[in-house]
């Protein structure tokens, strides 16, 4: 296969790996001051979530490629460059139209950086959910989201999303089908979800 040029290098950096870092989730930091804190990018989330993905792997699922892990949390997010990350908290319209948007972010990113296939097919298999790693890391995505929230006392249900109890029961419990394709991803999943429920003060009080 020919090398990519080097045009073609500055366009993916410029057009989506620079972009990425302009994708603010609505995950607040917490080892900033309160009252300080800014909201998680896309990369910080991708790279925090390769950290947990592969320490864990080996403890909790030894037959899993760490390599493949760490490939896919890299790119799992990737198509929010062209499709804008969704948050669980959005409105009824904007989840429904999540996966619409993100496959049809995938096919931009196919037709437009074909030069370079590791992205390309690494991206669609992780979008394929069809091996364990893909699983594996798409639960632990859920898992991490959780915990970081949980480590800042919900600051950001309580101030500026005003999730309840209630509603964060509600979305977590539609949210399992996606943790249970991996049954060691998904005790830890259980494992934060029970934090939560122990703790009914880092929630909104309406």
């Amino acid at each position: 296969m020919e090398n990519p040029s080097h045009e073609q290098v500055k366009e993916l950096l410029g057009e989506v790996v620079l972009p990425f870092y302009d994708i603010n989730r609505d995950m607040l930091i917490p080892t900033q001051p309160r009252g300080e804190r800014r909201f998680e990018n896309d990369a910080e989330h991708s790279w925090s979530l390769a950290v947990i993905a592969c320490s864990l792997a080996p403890h909790i699922d030894p037959d899993l490629d760490l390599g493949l892990v760490s490939q896919f949390a890299i790119v799992h997010d990737l198509v929010e460059v062209y499709a804008d990350d969704t948050s669980i908290w959005a409105d009824k319209t904007a989840i429904d139209n999540k996966e619409a948007n993100e496959a049809e972010a995938l096919e931009r990113i196919k037709n437009k950086f074909p030069h370079f296939p590791w992205l390309v097919d690494t991206l669609a298999r992780y979008e394929q959910q069809d091996t364990p790693e893909a699983l594996y890391v798409r639960s632990i995505d859920k898992y991490v989201g959780h915990t970081i929230r949980f480590l800042d006392e919900g600051e950001a249900y309580r101030t500026l999303l005003h999730v309840t109890k209630e509603m964060f029961v509600a979305v977590t419990e539609a949210q399992k089908h996606k943790v249970a394709g991996h049954a060691g991803a998904a005790a830890y999943y259980n494992y934060i979800i029970d934090d939560w429920m122990a703790h009914p003060e880092f929630f909104y009080q309406d």
